[in-house]
């Protein structure tokens, strides 16, 4: 059998392999093909996903002891691609929404594992049944259900076939293996396949597998489920199990780090999230035996996947606390901790209820989605409200949709081309006298960016009303059977839409430089400081290195610079609320990155609180780096004076610190009452990068000797090699702290 670093390396290979893509691909527009007289959409993507599952490869490694990863030996042949391109072109020539070939994914969800583990596929294929059963036809309202319902058992019996396939081509692998221990493991896998996902699950293997299984089918045809709490739904199992003497906690543990294996495998470096800890439905306290083992396993596995976070409460463990902070001062940058208190407060401010606002997910980076009642648009759209300044110290001579702006919104994707504002603004440099005016006048601006880019996303809204649809996560998805509409048109439970907003912190510096050296101090005109953001400061270096040090910059506990950012921040909460969507979604800013903070950044020019062109804007709710003078504590106490239970739609806060201060037992001590003050103060979530700057220089310039060097962005973890420059530069610069 392959050893642990040996399944590590082949997962990490399989997960960056090309060729995993190339069966999927091909089945895509072979199904779309095949279904071309299907006039509905929602009946057509059924049809595809079946067509997906009744053709799709089985393949297994050898180290498999969990089912399901992409094929890697598929190739197409030229009559396929051929009729790929058949298909691409009526695709593009239609559109891709109006080919009814989309999915109604968000990539930003978990399905209701607790139902298909308990009633199995078939369970909750006789709901949809009865519920269909029930229509009165003679009501007009009632055709549109009638073809949901259909959709929906379309997908789910062709998910049934799928683990019937499973089960015979593993028991082909089994019978053509030379090697006893492999064969007695395949069987037992191809035993378990005659069972699940199809019927209810019985043991923790056979849970663990038929969430996977259905995990990995959804990813198939294009429509990410997340794993969300497996130390809740997986939990009794285990107990059971344990108390039957039908499994050992050391082959429990194998299976998780399998399952971590698999995440590589399926998401490479995509974040996929998982989370622990927290409270349950009945706000009974989650802390046990898997909760440990997930968050260990980060460790055992060491690999960019699962996204593994905490859900704090005040009762989280200590010792659980240290084995958190012993695993990060390694380096694994995991597991992000979440404040379930402020979490759970934002959710019920927006209408969660409070059953289904203790049983949420970070779904891949901060974002919050309720499980298994969720059709949310997370970072949808990226919004750089830093253009507001171009817009106005340049008098509206420079135009906002160039470069990347056209791919990154308005709308998700680029579907849109939106005008900068939604309407024009009058005004002259001449006419902001005062503080007071410029202050309006700016907030008019970003009021008009933003209606401009949630406009986007109303449209996008509607487009996935009408055009889309998921019959087979919808079919998980509260309250999808019980109104007989897809996910995608309004039937899960929560709509909301959160639009995200990188650079927020230098967009709240650069409003404090102006404030100070215009208005109060006089050093500059407002032209003065249009000509220096649009030469990069080339021949103002001096005035430059002042903005740097001598203005007053967010995150350093300062009232002056905290209090406007409580204004701005409770500002652009105000104009995002505005808006609601066709399917009744509310409308919930966001303030993380992904990597968008260095796209964004390298088509924004220079800012006034002296950052450069091009150079990344600030990717958390924090201080932008190197600009927290005051230490840790300090931007807590900065951070705290914002309500961030507003923050639904995910904030993020990085924190540094010294390898040779985290790892010892009084700083390990020292930064978990930090983390348990953190919260105390209600802050949202804490995030940590534990790396020497000289190992992260060296890693830039020798890429080829750490492939696997992981690190925090802006709100997820990755590879430092996979990052743009400006990003890694981004990385870098941040304060490395070496105490708190």
């Amino acid at each position: 059998m392959m050893t642990t670093a040996e399944i590590k390396t082949a997962a990490f290979e399989n997960g960056r392999n090309g060729r995993k893509w190339e069966e999927r691909h091909y089945l895509y527009h072979k199904g779309f093909l095949e279904t071309r007289g299907e006039q509905f959409h929602n009946l057509r993507r059924a049809k595809m996903d079946a067509y997906m599952f009744d053709h799709y490869t089985v393949e297994v490694s050898d180290f498999d002891l969990l089912v399901g990863r992409y094929s890697l030996a598929y190739s197409m042949t030229e009559e396929q691609r051929a009729e790929v391109e058949a298909a691409r072109q009526i695709i593009d020539t239609v559109g891709e929404y109006a080919s009814g070939a989309k999915t109604a994914s968000t990539g930003h969800r978990v399905i209701d594992y607790e139902l298909l583990l308990h009633e199995g596929v078939e369970g909750v294929l006789a709901r949809v049944r009865e519920h269909r059963a029930a229509l009165d036809l003679h009501d007009p309202d009632m055709h549109a259900k009638d073809i949901t319902y259909q959709a929906m058992e379309t997908s789910l019996a062709g998910l049934i076939r799928f683990g019937q396939r499973t089960s015979e081509t593993l028991a082909a692998y089994a019978a053509q293996t030379g090697d006893a221990e492999r064969r007695a493991q395949l069987e037992v896998l191809s035993d378990m396949f005659t069972r699940i996902p199809a019927k209810p699950a019985s043991t923790f293997y056979e849970a663990i597998q038929s969430m996977w299984f259905v995990q990995f089918a959804l990813a198939l045809i294009d429509d990410i489920t997340l794993t969300g709490h497996p130390d809740r739904y997986l939990y009794p199992y285990y107990t059971a199990d344990i108390a039957a003497g039908r499994i050992t906690r050391d082959f429990a543990m194998q299976l998780i780090e399998q399952l971590y294996f698999k995440h590589n495998e399926l998401y490479d470096s995509w974040p996929a999230s998982l989370m622990v800890g927290g409270v349950d439905r009945a706000g009974k306290p989650v802390w046990n035996a898997l909760t440990y083992m997930c968050i260990e396993a980060i460790r055992t596995t060491g690999l960019i996947n699962p996204s593994v976070s905490v859900c704090y409460t005040e009762d989280m463990p200590q010792d659980l606390l240290r084995l958190c902070m012993e695993i990060i001062a390694q380096g694994y940058t995991r597991p992000a901790i979440f404040n379930d208190r402020v979490v759970q407060r934002g959710l019920l401010d927006a209408g969660v209820s409070a059953e289904d606002a203790r049983e949420y997910i970070h779904s891949t980076c901060v974002e919050i989605t309720p499980v298994a009642a969720a059709n949310i648009l997370v970072a949808t759209p990226y919004v750089n409200l830093c253009k507001a300044f171009e817009y106005i110290l340049y008098e509206k001579q420079k135009p906002y949709t160039v470069g990347i702006l056209k791919a990154l919104g308005p709308g998700w994707g680029g579907v849109q081309q939106n005008p900068y504002l939604a309407h024009d603004v009058d005004f002259s440099l001449d006419d902001l006298d005062t503080w007071d005016k410029f202050l309006s006048l700016f907030k008019t601006v970003i009021a008009e960016i933003i209606a401009s880019h949630v406009g986007g996303v109303l449209w996008l809204t509607e487009m996935r009303r009408r055009y889309t649809a998921s019959p087979l996560a919808s079919a998980f998805l509260n309250d999808c059977i019980a109104s007989g509409t897809d996910a995608g048109a309004g039937g899960a439970r929560y709509n909301f839409n959160y639009p995200n907003f990188p650079g927020i912190i230098n967009v709240i510096d650069s409003l404090s430089s102006i404030r100070q050296l215009v208005y109060e101090e006089k050093r500059l005109t407002l032209r003065d400081l249009a000509r220096m953001c649009r030469t990069d400061f080339a021949d103002d270096e001096a005035m430059r290195q002042y903005i740097l040090n001598r203005t007053a910059k967010f995150g350093n506990n300062e009232e002056s610079v905290d209090a406007l950012a409580v204004e701005m921040y409770n500002f652009v909460d105000s104009e995002v609320k505005k808006y609601t969507s066709s399917i009744g979604g509310t409308t919930h800013p966001s303030y993380f990155a992904y990597v968008v903070h260095g796209q964004m950044g390298y088509i924004t020019d220079a800012t006034p609180d002296g950052r450069h062109a091009g150079m990344a804007l600030s990717e958390h709710l924090g201080a932008v780096g190197g600009m927290d003078k005051n230490g840790p504590t300090a931007v807590m106490h900065s951070i705290a004076k914002l309500d961030q239970s507003k923050g639904i739609g995910g904030i993020a806060t990085n924190y540094r610190f010294a390898k040779n201060f985290i790892t010892t037992p009084n700083g390990n001590a020292a930064v978990c009452s930090f983390i348990r003050t953190f919260m105390d103060n209600d802050c949202f979530e804490i995030q940590f990068n534990v790396i020497d700057k000289k190992d992260l220089l060296d890693a830039r310039e020798h890429p080829e000797n750490y492939r696997t060097l992981l690190v925090r962005v802006a709100g997820y973890s990755d590879y430092f090699v996979n990052l743009a420059e400006n990003v890694k530069d981004e990385v870098i610069a941040r304060t490395e702290n070496g105490g708190v």
